[in-house]
């Protein structure tokens, strides 16, 4: 079972992703949890953050996570895929797969930006920023939408649509 949470940064992806799989994992033992940054981190940072550097990283990323999937792995990982492409790639080619989308509006996500990444961008010391200047396209019908122009513990509060995805869906946990 995969349940990838994406959204751009600083909905809350990695927040909701790490609160699920601590409660999940509790249950569930063969559960392992992905974020994109520290993913990125396992190869050494090798590529940027241009749409064809992101298109490498999803490639790696999806592919990765059928391979585990397949091993009988749970897996909740947080991360953007820019392109659609890769988001039905994995709705078609992983079995019990769950799109869960984060959405924000970009005003509240420049208020937070925790990562000073949007305020960068828009004094342009920082180029190939999703919601900036490369251009965001939502979700193309994910099984699940939250939207999030509140705080962190309000996530927490979507843990229970979680479980409720997964029972609707009738998927395998191992």
């Amino acid at each position: 079972m995969v349940i990838w949470i994406t959204g751009i940064s600083g909905t809350g992806k990695s927040t909701l992703g790490k609160f699920f799989f601590k409660d999940f994992k509790k249950k569930f033992k063969n559960t392992i949890f992905f974020d994109g940054d520290e993913f990125r981190k396992i190869f050494s940072d090798d590529i940027k953050y241009t749409l064809k550097d992101r298109d490498i990283n999803a490639q790696r990323l999806t592919s990765l996570v059928k391979y585990l999937s397949s091993q009988r792995i749970n897996i909740i990982i947080a991360a953007n895929i820019t392109s659609q492409k890769y988001r039905d790639w994995c709705k078609k080619n992983i079995n019990d797969f769950l799109e869960v989308y984060i959405d924000a509006s970009i005003d509240e996500l420049k208020k937070r930006d925790y990562k000073k990444l949007y305020s960068r961008a828009i004094k342009k010391r920082l180029k190939n920023v999703v919601g900036v200047d490369i251009p965001f396209l939502k979700p193309i019908k994910p099984h699940l939408t939250i939207k999030n122009d509140k705080s962190k513990k309000f996530l927490k509060k979507h843990i229970k649509n979680l479980y409720s995805e997964i029972k609707k869906r009738k998927f395998k946990i191992f």
